[in-house]
């Protein structure tokens, strides 16, 4: 049987395709729809390592995912749920027929130094903006990025791109009120026709902060 309605995912900076959890409890709630979880990154699961494709790669991967799910479902209604850094990736591909996009905790800057700082005071990380970077994880994984995945970065203005996104489709931002990762988010010179709204919680909305992220966004999805 054909689907009506699939979701696609899209995840952060650095992460396995479950965004450390964050998805895999989203996609629970929609438990009728049949949801896409995948990979941008390259994984080393003997070693624990990660290694970053350049955004184009993944803009390219999710299109890909989006065509054969839509080739494989032909009449469904098809949403994304994107995470931080996936947020970007979800503009960069600019994908049509797309109903509706939320965007969770997505990055609003250019800025590659914020990223770098969190970084490079920890124990195990080696930034090389000329070859290839090494970066220690809180959960003790590592993730190498290569300098094609920098250079590409810091080019980028994401808001523009959103603008751009949510003339072809409903788009939803929600941005956490205790972000320990982008911090206080500029959200100014965004498009009115973006919903943008804030909520308490971390960059994952760990703990009891999830509930009301999934509230709203099955609110949105409706």
């Amino acid at each position: 049987m054909k689907a009506e309605h699939i979701i696609v995912f899209s995840h952060g900076f650095g992460t396995r395709k479950d965004d450390r959890g964050l998805f895999s409890i989203i996609a629970n709630e929609f438990a009728q729809t049949p949801f896409f979880l995948f990979d941008y990154n390259r994984v080393d699961e003997e070693r624990n390592i990660l290694t970053v494709r350049p955004l184009s790669e993944q803009a390219k991967m999710l299109n890909d995912v989006i065509s054969k799910s839509c080739l494989d479902n032909p009449n469904a209604m098809v949403d994304i749920i994107a995470h931080s850094q996936g947020c970007l990736v979800v503009a960069l591909a600019k994908p049509l027929g797309i109903r509706k996009i939320v965007f969770i905790t997505p990055s609003l800057d250019s800025d590659i130094e914020h990223t770098i700082n969190m970084f490079k005071e920890r124990r195990g990380t080696e930034i090389n903006l000329l070859g290839v970077s090494k970066l220690a994880r809180k959960d003790g994984s590592t993730t190498m990025v290569p300098a094609e995945f920098w250079e590409e970065r810091k080019k980028i203005n994401p808001i523009p791109l959103y603008n751009e996104l949510c003339l072809h489709t409903d788009l939803l931002i929600i941005n956490a009120k205790q972000d320990d990762v982008m911090g206080k988010v500029d959200a100014r010179g965004l498009d009115e026709r973006i919903k943008v709204i804030s909520l308490d919680g971390d960059h994952q909305f760990y703990g009891e902060a999830r509930a009301p992220l999934i509230e709203e966004i099955k609110l949105f999805l409706v």
